[in-house]
C-alpha cells in the first residue's frame, strides 16, 4: 500500500467544502495514517508523496500503475473508495498536536543546535538512488525535518524514475544517551541519542536511532 501512494498526486475536490478542512492529518486504524499538507506533501503510513486537488476524483500515479480514485466528507470523517481500496476507507482527523516544551524532564542542548543532514547514495550501470534526510534543530527546543529521496533506471530502451518528499516538525529535549521528541506527524517518541565525530573528516556528528547525521554546516569536533 505505501508504494503505491510513494509517488502519488491526489486530486481532491473543492466544490461543497473548503480546501482547508482537507489538510491535515487523517488515522484509520488498518490503513494507517495519511497526512495532506497545505504545501502539497503528503504520507500515507510513512510513505511520503506530493498532490494536488481539484473536481471529486482521486487520481494515483506509483511504480504500479495509476489508479483512481473518489472521496467525499461524510461527519467530519474522509471516505476514500476505488483504487487499491475493495471497500470505502473511512479516514478520522485526527486532533492538531501542539509543540510541548514544558516537559519537567530532559535538557535543552545547545552544543547540538544547526542542521543535521544524513544521505545515502548508491548508483549502478542501469539505475541510481539517493535519499536525504535533514534536521533542523532550534534553540528553543523545537525542530524541522524534511526528506527527499529518488530513484532512477533504464534497460530495453527505456528509462524512468521517481521522487518523494516528506516532512515534520515538533519539539525534542535530551536525556543523556537517549533524545524525547513529540513529533506532529508521529507523536511521542524516545530513540537513541550519541555524540561522535567522522571518522575520516572529523566533522560532528549526532547518531539518533543508529542514524548519523552530519553537521551542515561547519563545527568544531565533540
Amino acid at each position: 500500500m505505501r508504494k503505491i501512494f510513494l509517488s502519488l498526486i491526489f486530486i481532491l475536490p473543492v466544490l461543497g467544502f473548503s480546501q482547508s478542512t482537507l489538510f491535515g492529518t487523517w488515522n484509520n486504524p488498518s490503513v494507517g495514517t495519511l497526512i495532506l499538507q497545505a504545501n502539497g506533501n503528503g504520507s500515507l503510513d510513512g510513505g511520503a508523496f506530493t498532490f494536488t486537488h481539484t473536481a471529486n476524483k482521486i487520481i494515483a500515479f506509483s511504480d504500479d500503475g495509476t489508479f483512481n480514485y473518489y472521496y467525499k466528507f461524510s461527519n467530519g470523517n474522509l471516505v476514500v473508495s476505488g483504487g487499491i481500496f475493495e471497500n470505502p476507507v473511512t479516514f478520522s482527523k485526527a486532533k492538531t498536536n501542539t509543540v510541548n516544551n514544558s516537559s519537567k524532564s530532559g535538557a535543552i542542548d545547545k552544543s547540538i543546535v544547526g542542521t543535521w543532514c544524513w544521505t545515502n547514495a548508491s548508483a549502478t550501470y542501469t539505475s541510481s538512488s539517493s535519499n536525504t534526510r535533514c534536521i533542523v534543530i532550534n534553540s528553543n527546543g523545537t525542530y524541522q525535518y524534511t526528506y527527499e529521496g529518488s530513484i532512477s533506471g533504464s534497460g530495453g530502451g527505456y528509462y524512468g524514475g521517481s521522487s518523494s518528499q516528506n516532512a515534520d516538525q515538533g519539539s525534542w529535549k535530551l536525556h543523556g544517551n537517549t533524545i524525547s521528541i513529540v513529533s506532529q506527524n508521529e507523536g511521542a517518541q524516545t530513540l537513541s541519542f550519541q555524540k561522535k565525530n567522522h571518522p575520516k573528516t572529523g566533522d560532528p556528528m549526532i547518531v539518533i536511532d543508529g542514524d548519523a547525521y552530519v553537521s551542515y554546516y561547519q563545527k568544531n569536533p565533540w
